[in-house]
């Protein structure tokens, strides 16, 4: 009889504090979706939880330093406990490695050769791709480094840039003609940028190379600061306005908000639903 009792017991005990775990990453969760403070009213609410329990989930959270508590509203927020544990998560990521399946997917469905490059003092540095299975390809551009201005993995990665944080990157730098279809100004540079924020990825049609057409969106970490950008690129031949912008954009643009969700990244879009 005491056996069994003991056992009832230990299964009871195991039970509770399962759920107590789980409604406290519902806690952690609710507030990490929120932009502002929430009150315990709204935690209770929002969750359908007891005051009491979420009073002695929020109490263990805040001592731990998970949660904070604002003495001046009374609302309760994020503590930088989750900071340090999201950014020791990053800090473990290989950016080749996370990025290599997303890259592999991209060129599955496009047959196109696919990239990822990080921007680097107004530069592009190229650090990974997957080859096209087509017999005619651009030539491969791994280590590479060239004018983020000039390519569309450098520019999509600069539209998440203010102008002025633009401005100051090529201050006192002249712009190199790649081709008579690069950039030559800071002006047509700012004026390219502005289009790309609007529909989302950024464009190079024969702007760093001849006969080449790319295709590019930023990647974001969970800070919604860029870490790299990924690219399309292939023979303007087989790349025309009507693929990219039917086919290649969409698909490219899925695979970079793939690839930013590996990196904690959480769309604003995604938080309001």
């Amino acid at each position: 009889m005491r056996v069994e009792k003991n056992n009832k017991t230990k299964r009871e005990k195991s039970e509770y504090a399962v759920q107590a775990v789980s409604n406290a990453i519902d806690i952690l969760e609710l507030l990490g979706n929120c932009e502002h403070e929430l009150s315990m009213s709204e935690i209770v609410s929002t969750l359908e939880l007891t005051k009491s329990n979420v009073n002695k989930l929020l109490a263990n959270l805040e001592r731990y330093g998970y949660v904070e508590h604002n003495k001046y509203t009374g609302n309760f927020r994020l503590g930088v406990k989750t900071f340090q544990i999201s950014q020791a998560y990053i800090n473990k990521l290989n950016l080749i490695d996370i990025s290599n399946q997303v890259l592999i997917g991209l060129k599955n469905k496009l047959n196109e050769s696919t990239y990822i490059g990080v921007l680097r003092h107004g530069n592009v540095v190229y650090l990974n791709m997957i080859e096209t299975d087509e017999p005619v390809r651009v030539m491969p551009r791994i280590g590479n480094v060239g004018p983020a201005y000039a390519t569309a993995i450098g520019k999509a990665q600069l539209s998440t840039l203010t102008n002025k944080e633009i401005t100051a990157l090529y201050e006192n730098k002249q712009f190199r003609k790649l081709t008579e279809k690069t950039v030559s100004n800071i002006d047509e540079l700012l004026e390219d940028i502005a289009h790309i924020r609007e529909c989302g990825y950024a464009l190079d049609l024969e702007e760093y190379e001849y006969d080449v057409h790319c295709v590019a969106a930023p990647v974001l970490d969970f800070m919604g600061k860029v870490i790299a950008g990924i690219s399309v690129s292939g023979p303007k031949v087989r790349m025309g306005m009507d693929r990219i912008e039917k086919e290649i954009a969409p698909i490219l643009i899925e695979a970079a908000k793939e690839l930013s969700g590996k990196f904690g990244y959480v769309d604003s879009d995604e938080l309001s639903e």
